[in-house]
Parts: structure tokens; sequence; C-alpha cells
């Protein structure tokens, strides 16, 4: 936080402290508070405000000790302060926060609006005391935050403020007693009104304030004070109006009162209590003669098309209160920058006297440079036909026998035999006739095993007859014959002794106990059936199972796939029943709701909560089957179809993730667990009448709480036409031609021009609205005007995700049953004209356009500019076709002559890198933001330097837009491991993370980073720090400066590889961003007195992203030649001589673009270890100087050496070294793969090389590979190291430790035995659900791929032969493939 300065809060200070108990501000301000006790005779706690930390512990303290908050800051932390308003807010806490304007601008005031808090503004010495005693009284009667903003350039006095003039409000409101009641926590809380919300969601605190009641509260106030909220000054039948802020400068007062001087009848209203508005109270003291209103609005940025106050006001006038006719109602825009002078509101009052229609904002500058502006608001056959009906459910019953292994018991109500005879289940019982069959064979095992427990009792009393070991072990599996390892444990103790023939003949109960010994051990007892169990609870025997109170487990299958649920016009299927909920409302029965192929953690948690629960449990497993139509599956493979379900069902709310514990009662612990984000409207309704729901979010506020229902699809319809509709009536005497741009868009190409069109059309005086093509209902195109479609061509001439659904309505509407003639048309098309290249393929191009361009003719829509397409192959790309076809499109919406004030392209990332601030931006402000789960465009571009992108699920993007719900926003969040190396502390920390934050996964990358997928927003901070604390860090993992450093694990050579990855160490060190911004928002760690620079890479950073890899021959497994920058390390006698520097590869290229292509790196020289990272540097430093940035397309180091030629780069390196680098030294590579299983170095240690599948480390039921890891981790001496491959090196094992790791390895079945070679060298990118530029899928398909093509290598006797096989969803090259002997680009 800042040192006060001459900005008022000294002044203010005075009054703080005698209405408050416990003060907050910088220690300048606190000097000036003149006594330690306040008004109400309480000792004043002064709290020194350095940071934002020392504003949560004051805010903290007064919620604990129920003290008066005051806190005096500047307004460059209100927006910091969000936090503190809310908290205070949700415990109506009377609190007080005085901010002072920096400047005019007061966009941070208008940023708190939506808080729910009060905002009081006001101006002049004496009236901002007088105001700043209303809002801490205004605090204190309505026990609410309150806002009090002070102006810029506030001259410091010391006006005289009568006590009497404090003493007498507090009298008149008897605060005495408001004071002693919130001191003694029993406050009564004026304005609280009852909420439609139930009780056991948590309500927003804005919804619970009675505004009105507070407006009320506050005007009585004011009153006492002689403050007036909503003050008109001016000619009493003005015409022309001006409305300000009440902080406003008093220049716009004394104006109008010389204008009123002179006979002009104009006035001014200032807007006192911003904060609940009331439009009332504002219309109330407005002339009724009123014919035009300018609405005086500072920003510093004109980003948005109307402010704040502006939209308040308008909406004021079209609220029906006003009795007269409409006024024209304008605003006036000054820019933050610069200074309010007279000659500008001079201006303002000109300019609004001329205006007779709503043509937009008026644009005001000092030194009288005013303008209008016009802004607006706007296959395999064989593989399918072998498909069975029960594969997906298959993987649940595998889960059950890995978990439970020997102790399970299945009852199979449908009698698959040959299908759970094949998963190594030892017991099954095959019931073809009904559940209650099912329950009658395992209620055979519960009494059998009951009269097992009855003769061991009969036995410990004759326990003299028996020897001591038996007798022992039979009395302690007695105490402990629920327990499942401690009953094993015994039994085995138990049989051992009884299989003496001796000790049997004691007594005869001992021939029946070891005839019975199978029973000794706890089995787990469960009964498989399907979802037609839901159909009638009560005759298919589930009230059998579940009131029996037997200790019994019962699984339900639901194989119905989610898109089957979407396509019935009722929703969902009525006649289904929910066990689960009828189950929880029977009681004493343990629930839960899992999806393998959404979570395995938590069906594997529910699974063993399942079987630990002393009676029945019910587990709802969903197992949809993948649609066929056709004949084939419908998606790339029947995992994916199955996954994609499973995704939208628990996404949508239709399948939630829960467990419900009865248990847990007795504890004081919930029963209720929601592992899911949303919940049914039947659950939601049975835990309201229960209320165990409200107990668990007082608990957990986090928990999210989205409701949805059948109905969800319709009404998101009706409220999203209630707000156009709305937002249309708002708005309706704005006269601007009015236009919707429409898109189709995969990747950015067709989004990004709509909002560069839109963003012009607001310039030129145009009122657009542009939205994905899916966002718009088509039978509303009827009622627009103008319609602009802007459509990109994906696959073989098909329309993008996000404007299928509109393509599909549009092609089963025939002529006439809409009427589209009123509206009119214009589509613009892209596409790339060598996208295919054979000359029958020339009708793809382009050819969604071209189709929905003659569809709409046909259906009677008139066109209103002619075709347009752009082409990838222009000389711009699609802006080539754009030039061409956009005065076309102006000159038809009669705009054609109306000059752009200004760029309205999207600021060049070299702009905003260097106007970031070192990577700041606002990036603080958009974690923030809880209105959506995405960060801001300019915000991703930065987040990239701090190792974060934000993406979103594709594959829920179809079914959420159906929703009218925004994408399912998250983050991939990469961790920076220099050289791959990880130490299993580190490990540990990374797997937590990936549980507790993530998806529950850890990819390891392709460049020996680790990655983390499915981070939402909230959570996003938190995690970064945790891997902080793991000593691990995610700065400069992406983004345009040297990424991971790449260092050949060489277990073989312990010793070089220890030198050699100090070094990658040291380089990474040495090209690392030096700015602070990481530190500061991540970690809440604000340097003191220091000024941020980048002595490498400059304030623009690179031209593009930097890869840097050392490889050490014999094995080029980092492909040393496909990075910018490369190290071969000569060795002779096992002695590091220097390096080969290699310069100018990269794989990534961009389809149809011929100046994008990959390339293989140049040999630069040879370079000493002492100088390698000094040539790094100034490799990095002649790339940063010469780099294309203009083309981010073209700008990678590979560009720069083809266009400069090697010997021109390899000058302008020895002239920055300041010497000639040496000769290249010969050296070999001999394989890029890895060395699989256990190899030993020379400083005799081992290493084990473990496959890992494409680099995803997580537990299915088939491999426990996280869990295994996890294992390891906890006892290993060693380290993880991540191969360039994407597999995982256990390394520096001891030999003391070997047989250790051999054991757990075992354990987990993890061996690389029996992959063949093609599959040990693949390799695959994400891709799809979350990569924003894949095209394809990769990681999810080469698994399957590979199954496909390992067949044909066995068939040819090639399946030990090494062949690599790479495949990436888009042309980035992200998985090397280009230098693989196989590769897939997705396309």
């Amino acid at each position: 936080m800042s040192n006060s300065r001459a900005n008022g809060l000294t002044t203010v200070a005075s009054v703080a402290a005698r209405l408050a108990d416990l003060v907050v501000a910088s220690p300048s301000t606190l000097t000036q508070i003149p006594s330690s006790t306040n008004t109400f005779g309480q000792s004043i706690q002064l709290h020194a405000l350095n940071n934002q930390a020392d504003l949560t512990t004051a805010t903290e303290q007064s919620q604990a000790t129920h003290k008066v908050l005051a806190v005096l800051t500047d307004s460059s932390h209100l927006l910091g302060a969000i936090p503190t308003l809310y908290s205070q807010l949700a415990s109506r806490a009377p609190t007080v926060l005085h901010t002072s304007l920096e400047s005019d601008d007061y966009s941070s005031v208008t940023a708190v609006r939506q808080t729910g808090v009060a905002v009081l503004a006001s101006t002049g010495t004496f009236e901002v005391l007088q105001t700043s005693v209303l809002a801490h009284l205004l605090a204190l009667r309505s026990a609410l935050p309150v806002v009090n903003v002070i102006p810029p350039k506030f001259v410091e006095a010391s006006p005289a403020l009568p006590v009497s003039y404090i003493e007498r409000a507090i009298t008149a409101f008897k605060l005495d007693g408001v004071i002693d009641a919130f001191h003694g926590g029993v406050q009564d809380i004026p304005g609280l009104r009852a909420s439609d919300v139930p009780e056991f969601i948590k309500a927003a605190p804005a919804s619970l304030v009675d505004f009105e009641r507070v407006i009320e509260v506050a005007r009585e106030t004011a009153e006492l004070l002689h403050v007036k909220l909503w003050e008109y000054t001016g000619a009493s039948d003005a015409t022309n109006v001006l409305i300000v802020l009440g902080c406003v400068t008093e220049i716009v007062e004394n104006v109008v009162h010389k204008l009123v001087g002179k006979g002009k009848s104009v006035g001014v209203l200032r807007v006192r209590l911003y904060r609940p508005w009331s439009d009332q109270m504002l219309l109330h003291v407005l002339p009724p003669t009123v014919e035009r209103v300018a609405v005086l609005d500072i920003a510093n940025e004109l980003t948005t098309p109307f402010g704040p106050l502006f939209l308040d006001v308008a909406a004021a006038f079209n609220s029906g209160l006003w009795t007269g006719e409409v006024p024209v109602i304008r605003e006036a825009k000054i820019d933050g920058g610069a200074v309010v002078t007279t000659e500008i509101i001079h201006s303002a009052f000109d300019l609004i006297s001329q205006s007779h229609s709503n043509v937009g904002a008026i644009l005001l500058a000092s030194k009288n440079q005013v303008k209008s502006h016009h802004i607006f608001n706007g296959k395999d056959r064989e593989i399918y036909e072998k498909i069975e009906e029960n594969s997906t459910e298959s993987a649940y019953v595998k889960l059950l026998s890995q978990t439970f292994k020997d102790r399970l018991v299945l009852s199979n109500v449908i009698g698959y035999d040959s299908v759970w005879g094949k998963l190594g289940v030892s017991r099954i019982e095959n019931s073809d006739y009904s559940t209650e069959f099912g329950f009658g064979l395992l209620t055979t095992y519960v009494q059998r095993r009951d009269s097992l427990n009855h003769l061991v009792s009969q036995l410990l009393e004759h326990s003299s007859r028996l020897s001591q070991s038996l007798a022992s072990a039979l009395k302690e599996w007695n105490a402990h014959k629920c327990d499942p390892e401690k009953a094993a444990k015994y039994a085995k103790e138990i049989i051992e002794a009884l299989s003496s023939v001796s000790e049997r003949s004691k007594h005869e109960s001992l021939t029946k106990l070891w005839e019975s010994k199978e029973l000794l051990s706890k089995s787990a007892l469960w009964l498989i059936g399907g979802d037609k169990l839901s159909y009638d609870i009560g005759n298919s025997g589930v009230h059998q199972v579940i009131s029996s109170k037997e200790n019994i487990n019962i699984l339900v299958l639901d194989t119905q796939p989610y898109s089957e649920k979407i396509d019935v016009k009722s929703g969902f299927d009525v006649r289904k029943k929910d066990i689960g909920l009828y189950a929880m409302t029977y009681g004493g029965v343990y629930v839960a709701s899992i999806a393998l192929n959404s979570s395995y953690a938590q069906s594997l948690r529910a699974i063993k909560e399942a079987e630990a629960f002393p009676g029945p449990s019910v587990i709802l497993a969903y197992a949809p089957r993948a649609r066929i139509e056709n004949g084939k599956v419908n998606s790339v493979s029947l995992p994916l179809a199955v996954l994609k379900e499973t995704k939208m069902a628990v996404d949508s709310g239709y399948w939630p993730l829960y467990r419900w514990n009865p248990s847990l009662d007795a504890k004081g612990e919930e029963q209720f667990q929601l592992d899911s984000d949303r919940i049914k409207k039947e659950l939601k309704e049975f835990l309201e009448r229960e209320n165990h729901f409200a107990m668990l979010l007082k608990t957990h506020p986090d928990l999210p709480t989205t409701i949805t229902e059948s109905s969800e699809i319709k009404l998101a319809k009706i409220v999203k036409q209630k707000v156009h509709d709305s937002f249309n009536q708002l708005f309706s005497n704005l006269n601007a031609t009015p236009i919707l741009i429409l898109y189709g868009s995969d990747g950015h190409n067709a989004a990004s021009l709509a909002k560069r069109v839109a963003s012009e059309a607001k310039q030129k005086g145009l009122r657009p609205r542009c939205m994905p093509m899916d966002d718009f209902d088509v039978e509303d195109l009827s009622r627009e005007q103008f319609v602009l479609f802007i459509v990109s061509t994906a696959g073989q001439g098909e329309f993008p995700t996000n404007s299928k659904q509109t393509w599909k309505s549009l092609q089963t509407t025939s002529p006439g049953s809409i009427d589209f003639e009123k509206m009119q048309y214009a589509v613009f098309g892209l596409g790339d004209s060598h996208y295919w290249p054979l000359p029958e393929d020339a009708i793809y191009f382009a050819k969604p356009g071209k189709d929905l361009d003659e569809k709409l003719a046909l259906l009677g829509a008139k066109r209103f500019a002619e075709y347009g397409i752009g082409d990838d192959q222009h000389p711009d790309g699609f802006m080539t076709g754009y030039n061409g076809f956009a005065p076309h499109l102006w000159k038809a919406l009669g705009v054609d002559d109306v000059e752009v004030a200004v760029e309205v392209a999207a600021p060049p990332d070299d702009y905003i890198k260097e106007s970031s601030n070192f990577l700041r931006g606002s990036i603080v402000e958009g974690l923030a933001d809880t209105s959506t789960g995405a960060l801001s465009e300019l915000n991703n571009k930065l987040t990239k330097f701090h190792g974060i992108y934000g993406q979103d699920d594709r594959d829920l993007r179809e079914d959420r837009a159906r929703q009218g719900l925004e994408y399912a926003f998250s983050f991939m969040v990469r961790v920076r491991v220099p050289g791959g190396v990880c130490r299993p502390e580190q490990w540990l920390a990374l797997d937590k993370i990936s549980d507790k934050y993530a998806n529950g996964t850890i990819k390891i990358t392709t460049r020996q980073a680790i990655q983390f997928h499915g981070i939402v927003k909230k959570n996003l901070k938190q995690s970064i720090a945790d891997m902080n604390h793991a000593l691990m860090d995610t700065i400069a993992a992406c983004g345009d400066v040297n990424r991971n450093v790449m260092c050949n694990p060489n277990p073989d050579i312990s010793e070089l590889h220890r030198e050699v990855f100090e070094f990658s160490k040291a380089l990474s060190a040495h090209l690392t961003p030096k700015t602070t911004a990481y530190h500061e928002i991540w970690l809440d760690k604000k340097l003191i007195n220091t000024t941020d620079e980048e002595p490498i890479y400059g304030k623009t950073y690179l031209p593009r992203k930097f890869k840097i890899a050392i490889a050490v021959p014999p094995s080029n497994d980092v492909d040393v030649f496909a990075h910018d920058l490369g190290y071969i390390a000569i060795i002779e006698n096992k002695k590091l001589l220097g390096f080969n520097v290699t310069v100018g590869g990269g794989m990534g290229m961009t389809h149809g673009n011929k100046k994008t292509f990959p390339r293989i790196a140049d040999v630069l020289g040879f370079v000493t270890p002492d100088l390698a990272v000094q040539v790094a540097e100034k490799v990095v430093l002649v790339q940063r100087d010469n780099g294309d940035r203009t083309n981010r397309k073209h700008a990678r180091l590979k560009y720069t050496i083809e266009d400069h030629g090697i010997e021109w780069f390899r000058n302008e390196v020895e002239k920055l070294l300041g010497f000639k680098l040496q000769k290249a030294r010969p050296y070999k590579f001999t394989r890029n793969g890895d060395n699989y299983g256990w190899s030993r170095g020379f400083d005799g240690k081992w290493h084990f090389t473990l496959f890992v599948t494409n680099g995803r480390v997580k537990d299915t039921p088939e491999k426990q590979l996280k869990e295994a890891l996890r294992e390891i981790a906890k006892v290993l001496k060693g380290e993880f190291r991540f191969t360039p491959n994407q597999h995982l090196i256990i390394s520096n094992i001891e030999n003391k430790q070997k047989l250790l790791i051999e054991t757990l390895l075992a354990k987990y079945g993890l061996s690389n035995d029996g992959l063949s070679g093609l599959r040990l060298n693949s390799m695959a990118c994400v891709a799809l659900p979350t990569c924003a530029l894949a095209m394809a899928e990769s990681e999810r398909y080469l698994p399957s791929l590979i199954t496909k093509i390992e067949d044909l290598l066995d068939n040819v006797g090639l399946r030990e032969e090494e062949i690599s096989i790479r495949m990436t969803g888009c042309p980035n090259g992200c998985a090397r493939p280009q230098i693989a002997e196989i590769a897939f680009v997705g396309k």
C-alpha cells in the first residue's frame, strides 16, 4: 500500500477515529489521529497498512472481536479490497472504506458497484468531512460496509467540525445502543430481507439486503447532517442537464452557474449516493423540462460501449417513473488522463445542446480536442462388430476385483457368467432370475459366517482344551472378525494351527471350523444389476436389499447414454426411479453415485467406504453405452465415446458424483459429500429436507451449489430472451442501426475477425452484437435487420463446432416455415484453397460459407452484400479477402464514409508485453472476477509467461451451449523441471496437487516438464503456491522466453549426467525472466523498493518461444536438432570436453502456409563448458533483436536463420561474444529411444526406466500407476527423472533399496514386458479435449491405433522392431512428429 499523500485521508482519519474501533491506514496517516479513544469511549486500535495481507488480518480481527472497522487507502487498492468488502457484507459488519482517488478517473469506484456495499462520493473539504460522517453513521445504522470516495487533488485543511455535529446524530439515532449491541454480537440488522434461496444453499450476501430500506436510512441520516444525496443545481426550466458522480470536480457547478447567469437553460445533477441506486430519487430532483441529458464518465480506457453511470441513468429514464417524454441521453466520456477543465465542460454542454438523437457517446479531451465518438452497446469394422453390450460395465467389475481381490464375492443379477469369469474374480454366483435370488445367495454367506462366529464363541468357552496358539488366534479373530486385514491375519494363524489332524481331533467343533475355513476371511459381498432395477424398485428386489440391514453391497450400472437423454423432448426418462434417493430416504444405507470415466479416485473411495460401512450399500455407477449409428460408433473410438458421454452427464448435473455415509453422523461429521460441481433438483430437495447440505456449506463455503433440472435448457432460453428483450427496451430510443455478427470458428481466425468487425462497427456508429452462431436461436433470426455471418472451414468442408447446430437447424428449415424476408444478411467464408491438394477436392474450399449463403437465399432472406471469401493462401491470409469485402459491407450499411477513430485490431503481442508492467497486466483483477471461469484474451497471453494456458473442455462445448452455459473453462499449468529431475518429496507434492486442484492426473511432457489439467480459476493461485512450497515453479514454462531446458537423463554414465544436469540448471536459471511479477501475483511476495528490469529479454521479451535441449551421445532422446538451441556433449575418456552448439531447429508450422515449415537445426560450432552459458545468452540476444516481430507465425529462430543464413548468424553471435567459436567436434548418435528396464550406473546405483503411455500418470482399473509411484516416492532415496519421450526413470536407487523397489513394482504390475517396439517408441501430445489448438485427437486415440497396427506387425514379424510413431492434434509439433518414422499431424 502506498504512503499517504495530500489526498484527504489525514483529514478523514479524524472522523474515522471518532466513529470506529479499529482504524487501518498507512503509518503516516495513523500519526495524524489525535485521540486514543473514540466518541463512544472505546479505545481505538491502530493497524498499519503496508500490503494486502495487513487488510485481510485486520478484517479477520474486526469480525472476531466485533470491532467497527475503518480503512483508509487510495483508489489503486480498491479492487484488491473487494474480498474484504464481500467478507464484511456477509458478516453484516459496519465498515467504512475511505478511498482517495488518484486522478479524475473513478473507474475503480464503479468497479465495486455490484458487490452490494453502499458507495458515497463528494468533493470540497467540508463536504468530504460531512460525507465521511454520513458514511460511518450509515454503516452503523444499516450494518453494511460503505465506500466513501474522496476526490483527487484534495487540499488538506483543518475545517472546524463541531463535536456536537456528530454527537447530535448519535443521540438522534440512538447509536450508543447500536454500538453496544454490535460489540456484544447481538446487533439488530435493519434492511434484512428474506431470501428465496433454499436454506441449505448459501445465498449471495447482497441478496439478503433490503436496499430500499438502506436508501431510506441514508436519506434520513443525510437530512440530519444537511447533506443532499442527489443535488440539482441550475435553471428550474433547464433543457440540457449534465449528470455527474459526487466526487467530480466543482468546476462543473461553476460552469453551470456562469451559463445560467447568461440565460442558458442548463443544469447539473450530482449523485452523492451511488449505491444503492435509486431511480426514483434521481428523477425526482430533475426539472420536468429536461430534453437532453449528458452523463459524464471519466475513465482511463474507453473500452466499454457505455459506462456504468450512463447505464444507471438510461435505465432510470426507461423505468416508467419519468412522466414526461424520455429525453435524448448521451454519454460524455472524458479520458482519465485528461484534466477536467472549464473548456471541456463548456464543450460538453455545446455538443449536448446540438443532439437530437442518441447517436452515441461524446468523446471529450483536454485543450478543446472534443469530437463525437460513436460507441454503442451492443475403422476397423471387426472391432465394431465385436462390441459387447457390457464392455463399459466390465470396468467396474475389474475395479471391484482389483480392490478386494480374493475377498470378493459377486452375485450377478443378469447372469453374465462367461464375462465375469474372465476377470479373475474368486467366486461368482449367478442369478438368472431376479435381485431377490442373487440377494439370497449372498445372505447365505452372511448366515454361514454368523454360524461360524457362533462356533468360535463356543470353542472359546472351552479354550483350555485348545493349544495356546489356536486359542490366542481364535480370540483375536473373534475380536477383529469385521476388520478385513486383521481377520485375514488371524484366519491364517487359525488355519495353520488346524492343519494338524491331532489338533482338530481335540473338539468336534474344530472339524466343522476346518470345513468352513474359507469363511474366516471377511468377504466383500457385491450384487450387480443393470438400470432396469430403477424402473420398479419394490418389485425388482432392491427394497429387500436395503431393508435387510445386512452388510451387502449392490452395484447398479446405468448404461443409458446422456446424449439419448437430451434428445428426448421431455428432457429425461421419467420412468426411472432414483434408487440412491430412495435408499437415502429409507435410512441406514450407504449410498454413492460414481462414474469411473469421470473420477477414478472418487469411484475407488466410494466402493471402499461402501464395503467398510456396517450395513447395506448402494452404488450407482454410470456406464454409458456408446451410441452406434449406421453400424459405427459415433466417435473416433469406443473409449472416447464412453468418455464423452460420461463427461457430459457429470458436467450437466444429470449424473452427480456424491457419497452419503450415515455412519459419519455419530462422529459429528457431515453425511453427504458432493464430489462433482452440479446436482439434480430431486437430490437437492432431499438434502434440503434433511438439512445436511446447509451444514456442509457452512463448513466448506467453496462447495459449488449449481442446481440443474430437466427444464434447464428451456429456462436458460427464457432467461436469455428476457435479458435480450429488456436490453432492447432499455435502449429502444438509441436509434443506431443494429447488426448481429455470428461466427463459426474452431480455431481463432473467424472469431477474431468477427470481433474486429464488431469493434469497427462500433466506431462507425452501428450497434453490433457478436457471438458464436450456436448461441443464437435460428427462429430469432427473422427479428434481426442485418446479420453478418463469418464462418471458417473445418475438416472436409464441415461447419466448425460452435456453428453445427445452427446449420443443422437451417438444413431442416423449409422455405416459408420461418419468415426471413425482413432479414438482410451477408456471409464471409474463410478457408484454405490449398488445404486439399487434389482438383476434385476444390469444392471443400470455404464450403460452409458458400452453403450458408445459398441456404439463406433459398429461405427468402435478402443479401445486403455479396458473398466474400478469405483465403489463407493470399499474401495477408484471409485479411486480403476481407479488405476487399469490407467496403461493400460498410457501404450497404451506410457508414462507408465514417472514419474509424481508433485502431480496431487487437494490439500486437509486443505492445501487450511492453505495456504489461513486466508481465503483470490485470491478472490479479482477472483472478478476482468470479463472473466467469476464464481470463481475458490479453491476460491469457500474459499468463503463458507464468506457465499457464487458459483452456476449456471441448467435449462439453456443444452440450453447455445447449444449456446456455459458458464453456467449461479451466487452466493448464506447466511446471518447470530443468533437466527433468524431480526429488521424491516433490513428486508427492505434485501427486497431491493433481488430486486436490487438477483432474487427478499428472502429464509428463515431451520436454521433460509436468502439466496439470483442469485447474479452475479459483484454485489457480493456491495450486501454484503449493508448487512453490515444494521448491518448483511455473515461471517461463510457456511464453516468449526460454522454456524448460531439456537434458539427456543418461542413467548409465552417472557422473557425466550430474555435470550435464548442473549445466542445464545453470542455463535455465540464467535465462529465467527476472520480473518479480510472478512472486507478487501468485505468492503474495511483493518486493519493497525494487524496480523490475529484464537485462536479457527487455520489455518486449523474445519474438516467440525459445527451446533448448542438451544431448549426450550416443543417445539423441532429446531430438537436439528439433530445438532453437541445442548442445551436443563431446565426451572423451568419460570426460566432458564441451559442446557442439546447434541453432535454428523447430517443428511447428501452419497447414497451407508456405512461409512456415519444420526445420532441422544447423551446427554453429564448438564451445567449452565454461563458456556455454555465455553462448546461449548471445544466441538469445541475436534472436531478440533480429527475429520477426511482425508475423508470429514467422517469428521463431529457425526463420531468422533461414532468412539471413547460418554464416550471418554465426558472425552476429561471435560479435557479441568477442571470440570465435571452435569448429564442431565429431560425435555419433545411435538411437533416440529410451533404455527400458533395469540398468546400473558407474557409481553402482540402479535405475529403472518405466514406460508411461503418452506420459499420462493416472490410475485405472487395469493399472494403478499413480498410486504405485506415490508409494515408491514415499520410500525412494534417489530421484525421479522424466525422459524426453514422456517416460519415467526411478533413478539413483541404492543397492540395499533395489529389492524394495522391485517388490513395489511387482505389487502394482509395473513392467515393460510384452510391449511392442512400436508402443515403446510412441509419443503423443495432449490435443483434445483441452488444447485449444487441436484439430484432431492424439493422446486419447494413439494407443488404440497402435493396437491395430500391432496386429499387422505380428503378421510380418516386426513386433519387437523399434519403430518410432508420433501423433499431434495440430501442426505445432509438440511431440516432434516430423522427425519420427511414422507421423500423424492433426489437420
